[in-house]
Parts: structure tokens; sequence; C-alpha cells
């Protein structure tokens, strides 16, 4: 599938003025690229951090590889974990590394090859990169949130809760953490400091992120947007066009806007304001519920998944930090 002349006009238009501000509210855009029935279900995305490969991952451990921005199929391997939590490129972008429901973290190649690996010490339940490529915070079922090296070094642990983390984040300079529960708990902290929780929001958090920007902290649940201003505990409720769990958020264009997607009663993939929640741009639904996206470090490519078993891959216009602006 080819995004539409009107709409390829459009994106350049807001390509040139560095705003996705003037693509309207019904503007619905088509993948550039789906491909059908490649996982059984799919529940993890990372890109390179060169922007030129694509990773996905699905309920019965397989990794694919693609090739961006066009998605042409790289190849792929099936994995011992079982039902993936998230994959990560390593910093060099020539390794992967992978968490599932095992518990183990492993390490491969772009061939496939297991480089190493190391237990984490209980089920894997929410997975979020470090921003240096050479971390990753995994939250676990047993309510702990742990921070690992990619060389098997644990570098912190959290003991949050009796119930099963939910989802986990850290900052762009990697001095913040967040994590949420299946209780609707919401903590977080510096990395020098103890965990602090967070007014409670109306469900339970399926996703978090923290703004590039100011490091205030989002997150999602049904229908909305939660957020958290850097220096205080109040929740403010972002009201959204999804119609259902909003289930994975990401940031792009230095904090412009969030790629999101949402499940349940709704499969819808949107770019959105992260302060005002209005849709800037809206893309074909999936068939099923919405799983994750993925956005490229040079803001071009994006990719989403859902359990519909497709992955599908989309063009996004470019943004810099220079365009920018907080309210």
């Amino acid at each position: 599938m080819r995004v539409g002349t009107w709409a390829r006009l459009l994106l350049g238009a807001c390509l040139i003025t560095g705003t996705l501000a003037c693509v309207p509210n019904q503007a619905r855009l088509e993948p550039i690229r789906i491909h059908d029935d490649v996982h059984s279900g799919g529940n993890a995305l990372a890109i390179s951090p060169d922007s030129r490969f694509g990773a996905s991952g699905g309920w019965a451990g397989r990794i694919r590889l693609w090739r961006l921005p066009g998605g042409e199929p790289m190849g792929s391997w099936l994995t011992p974990h079982g039902d993936l939590g998230g994959l990560m490129f390593l910093r060099d972008g020539d390794r992967l590394l992978s968490a599932g429901r095992d518990g183990v973290v492993r390490i491969w190649n772009l061939s496939g090859r297991q480089m190493r690996k190391f237990p984490t010490g209980s089920v894997v339940s929410s997975f979020y990169p470090g921003a240096d490529a050479n971390s990753v915070i995994l939250g676990h079922a047993d309510g702990r949130v742990t921070h690992w090296s990619v060389d098997g070094q644990r570098l912190g642990v959290w003991e949050l809760s009796d119930r099963r983390i939910t989802a986990v984040a850290t900052s762009e300079s990697s001095a913040f953490f967040a994590a949420s529960d299946y209780a609707s708990r919401v903590w977080r902290w510096h990395k020098d400091s103890l965990p602090k929780q967070l007014q409670t929001p109306p469900s339970y958090a399926r996703s978090l992120v923290f703004n590039p920007v100011d490091d205030g902290l989002l997150g999602s649940g049904w229908f909305d947007l939660f957020s958290w201003p850097a220096d205080g505990v109040e929740l403010q409720l972002i009201s959204t066009e999804h119609r259902g769990i909003v289930n994975h958020l990401q940031f792009a264009g230095d904090g412009r806007y969030l790629a999101t997607i949402s499940r349940q009663t709704d499969s819808a993939v949107l770019l959105l304001d992260p302060y005002t929640g209005e849709t800037l741009a809206g893309y074909e639904k999936h068939a099923l519920c919405g799983q994750r996206v993925a956005l490229s470090p040079d803001g071009r490519s994006m990719i989403s998944n859902s359990d519909d078993a497709s992955v599908r891959f989309y063009a996004l216009p470019a943004m810099s930090r220079q365009d920018t602006v907080i309210p």
C-alpha cells in the first residue's frame, strides 16, 4: 500500500513548516507496507539507532528483521523465550537484545546467533530500552523493577509492589525512572533517590514515557493520556480520540508529538499532541487489538503491530529540536 498523492503533499507541507499541526483531524493515512501473518500476535518492536533496520516479535518467540524505510524482510529466528516481552537494538546496531516470559535476557547478532544470555530472576512483564542503548529497564510479574547493563550487570533493583508491573520507563538522560502496577499505582524516582508514588490514574497504566523536553511523565489507559508534571504528583487527564485502551506510547520529534496505538474496543494508530491530546494524523486501523508502535531515531519511519499478526510500516515527516514549542 502507498500513501496517496494528497497525503504526501499534506505531509510534505508539514515537513517544510516543521510542524504536524497543519494535518487536519480527519486525515487518515495508509501504511506504506503491510506484512500479514508474520507473528502469532505481535507484542515487541524495535528500530536500530541508525534507523536502517526494524525488528518485531510475537507470542511464539519468533524475531523478524526488516529493512527500513520500506519494510523489506531480512530474516527471522525462533527464540526460547516463548512470549516476547521486548526488543532493543544495541548502540552498535549490529546486535539485538530480547526479553520474554522466561525471565531471561538474550543478545543476538543479526543472523540470529545468540551471543549472550543472563537470567533476571522472574517473569518479565514490561520492558523499556535504556536511553544509551547499553542498558534495559524491566518490570516483573512479582512487582520488582530491575535495571541491567547489556553485559548482564544488575545496575538497580526496586521492590515496588506485590502486583504485576505493567509499565516502566526512563528519561532521555537516564536520570529518572518510572513504573506502574496492576493496582493502578504509579511511581517516579531519580536514580539516586527512593521511588515516590504519584496520584493514581483511573485505570492502570499500560505505557509510560518521559517527555524529552521537560521530563514530565505521561501514561495511558482507557481512552485517555495520564500526565504528571516533572515537579509534582498531581495527575492531569488528557482526552484523546482513541475509543479503547491506549496501549502504547512513544515520543517523536523531540517531544512535539506522540505515536499511540489502542486495543480492546479500538485498534487505531494516531499521532497526538502530548499536551492537548489532539489528533495530528491517523492511520488505517489494524484488524484486531493494537499492541506496539516504534519510531525511528531519524523521525522518518514508524512500525506498528497487533493481535492481527501483521507488522505495518509508515512514513513520517522529519522533525528537529529547533521546531519544538512548549506551551
